[in-house]
């Protein structure tokens, strides 16, 4: 048991240190997306991220198949929340407004199988993640900008790795 999981750490760490340059992405095909919002947000919705990875990820060359059930994933993971000027500032002042702050996190994970391991098990071979701080009224649109920065890059890497 220790022994797997100690495999385990070892492929996630060597996924992390060759970055972009990972030989595994260029089979990145078929997909299914899972979109995780940590703090509800009523201006945007997991559909809305799903279905822009979605749409990006199709438009891309060669084009990434988006189904449920794929054996990759890409995670996108919301992590914003309002906070209020006077709680960034320390002190209230007038007409002070409220901002949306957090991070994303965008990964690739991938079904792996270890000499001795009782069964597959999901590790994290790409990954990349935006903070988020923008006034509130804005953050649907600072949310969707990023995330489309980190396909983007995602997209970019697959390249360079084929």
């Amino acid at each position: 048991m220790v022994r797997w999981l100690l495999a385990a750490l070892a492929v996630v760490a060597s996924a992390s240190a060759q970055g972009a340059e990972l030989p595994g992405l260029t089979r990145l095909g078929h997909v299914s997306v899972t979109v995780d919002i940590a703090h509800a947000l009523d201006a945007v919705s997991t559909d809305d991220l799903a279905d822009r990875l979605a749409d990006t990820l199709g438009r891309a060359e060669p084009p990434v198949t988006v189904a449920d059930g794929a054996r990759d994933r890409i995670r996108l993971t919301v992590s914003v929340q309002p906070v209020s000027a006077t709680t960034l500032r320390g002190f209230w002042l007038p007409f002070s407004g409220t901002y949306g702050v957090g991070a994303l996190r965008l990964g690739v994970e991938r079904e792996v199988t270890l000499p001795g391991a009782p069964r597959a098990f999901p590790a994290l071979v790409w990954q990349t993640e935006r903070t988020v701080a923008g006034p509130w009224r804005t953050i649907d649109r600072e949310i969707a900008r990023l995330t489309d920065g980190m396909v983007a890059e995602l997209l970019e890497a697959r390249r360079r790795a084929r």
